[in-house]
């Protein structure tokens, strides 16, 4: 994913107390630390101040994210808030074993990674251990990854494109808290797909809105029969009344509306 802290004059965010939003999951406390290899990282700098609220007086972290340079940043951040940063991973493979293998309070994530979707790794962290507090990191700001961001019930989530360094420090020491820190984007953008009246949230649903998400992946009529276990006929059938529901004729504009809403990611197309 591309990477770009802009110094911006001021920014907005979403701050919610221990107690969440409508979206949130309750009774998650705790939190991660972050590293800068791929094995365990102890931090012990005495110079370090820790972040406070924590019991320890250590925050144990992992950060997954694929690209090198950007963990090496989020692991060098952390690390200089005191986190003792347990692991550095590049996929969902390695940063599902490492949670599970190490138990840590934070994770720093990003939510697109080159072996599977960052949402789905998060659903399961939280399935499996609900303490844990999840920040993503990311890029992606089409309006239904927003929408999952406050459904799943994220502890956090930051925007690459426009957010300077001390607003990722303010959003670690907040999910710490137990607060829910969102920059604006994620309000702004999940706002906006829920007031449009022929949004796909509206009209489609979530059988159909998974449909379209397939055909966003340029995925024949056999290949979503398959991952779907239904026949070929079922889904054509499905396809028309997607289509239908919202107005597009084609399947390149249908596709392109699935991509466009954050349905499917360009780097899924084909797969």
């Amino acid at each position: 994913m591309m990477f770009t802290w802009k110094l911006v004059s001021s920014c907005n965010v979403t701050r919610f107390g221990a107690g969440g939003n409508a979206f949130s999951r309750a009774g998650r406390r705790r939190a991660f630390s972050s590293t800068g290899s791929n094995a365990p990282v102890s931090t012990t700098d005495s110079n370090s101040t820790p972040v406070p609220g924590q019991n320890t007086g250590v925050c144990r972290t992992i950060v997954i994210e694929d690209q090198r340079l950007v963990a090496e940043f989020f692991t060098l951040h952390c690390r200089a808030l005191g986190h003792d940063v347990l692991m550095q991973c590049g996929t969902v493979r390695e940063g599902q074993e490492a949670i599970r293998r190490l138990r840590p309070e934070l994770v720093l994530m990003d939510i697109s990674l080159p072996d599977g979707d960052g949402l789905e790794l998060a659903k399961t962290v939280l399935d499996e251990q609900p303490d844990v507090k999840i920040l993503a990191i990311s890029s992606h700001r089409d309006p239904w990854t927003m929408l999952q961001i406050q459904r799943i019930g994220l502890h956090g989530f930051v925007d690459k494109h426009e957010q300077q360094p001390e607003v990722l420090t303010e959003a670690i020491q907040a999910v710490l808290r137990g607060r829910i820190y969102y920059t604006a984007i994620v309000n702004e953008s999940s706002s906006s797909i829920r007031r449009d009246p022929k949004g796909f949230i509206r009209v489609l649903s979530d059988y159909e809105t998974r449909i379209l998400s397939l055909i966003g992946e340029s995925k024949t009529d056999e290949e979503i029969a398959a991952v779907l276990a239904v026949s070929p006929a079922t889904v054509q059938s499905r396809r028309r009344d997607v289509m239908r529901k919202l107005g597009i004729h084609t399947t390149p504009k249908l596709i392109h509306y699935a991509i466009v809403n954050g349905l499917t990611r360009p780097d899924q197309l084909g797969k």
